[in-house]
């Protein structure tokens, strides 16, 4: 497969990795023509990703599920453990301990293609200015499946919160964004990105995945 370079600017520096299936439904064309995306490429594999990074920064990487020829969550964890490492988005069905596993490794999103379809790009945008979006089937699963399992250090983690900070949790295990979150709360962009910080750092958590999964559980036990 080879890489092709757009020629247009926008405002969210996107990647395809292993996109046959995404090709086939016609969703590259959809990229192409969103004037806030750049898709600087559709390639093979994370590593053709990687080295195109050096030239062409890449602010999201979107990987097919069936990524053909390499483990999808090596794939994954070699983009986010990168220096300069975007946000992963994984487009497709996977099974339970794939989606959990993928979650843990630092994955944002995983969206399922046939409820996303021509609202891809928004889906996109909304994911990069800090949306946490949980389509699958197999992804609602694996933050709902462990719940009765919830280790202790996760539940004290999460009663450190304050009643604002478990406002903010429980608003990012939604989906919802720093602006939404901003109007909800009737505060500032600026306090509820210092919120979603102080969570991250009071659960011990680098992603918004990971805080919707720990908010998520902490529900429903």
């Amino acid at each position: 497969m080879n890489a092709g370079i757009a020629e247009k600017t926008g405002n969210l520096r996107m990647a395809v990795v292993g996109s046959d299936y995404i090709t086939g439904l016609g969703l590259t064309q959809l990229l192409d023509q969103a004037p806030f995306i750049t898709n600087v490429g559709s390639v093979a594999t994370a590593g053709q990703v990687l080295a195109m990074a050096d030239e062409w920064p890449v602010d999201l990487v979107l990987v097919d599920a069936a990524i053909q020829g390499q483990d999808l969550a090596a794939a994954c964890r070699s983009l986010i453990e990168s220096e300069n490492p975007p946000t992963v988005v994984v487009m497709g069905e996977v099974p339970f301990n794939v989606a959990e596993s993928l979650v843990l490794c630092g994955v944002t999103a995983f969206l399922n293609p046939g409820l996303v379809a021509e609202d891809l790009p928004v889906a996109l945008r909304l994911i990069q200015r800090g949306g946490a979006i949980l389509l699958s089937d197999a992804a609602r699963e694996a933050l709902v499946a462990r719940g009765r399992s919830f280790d202790t250090a996760h539940r004290s983690r999460y009663e450190t919160l304050n009643a604002r900070e478990k406002v903010v949790a429980e608003g990012v295990a939604e989906g919802k964004t720093n602006l939404e979150l901003a109007a909800d709360m009737h505060v500032s962009e600026a306090t509820v990105k210092l919120l979603v910080s102080n969570v991250m750092n009071k659960l011990g958590v680098c992603n918004r995945v990971q805080v919707a999964v720990i908010a998520t559980k902490a529900r429903i036990i």
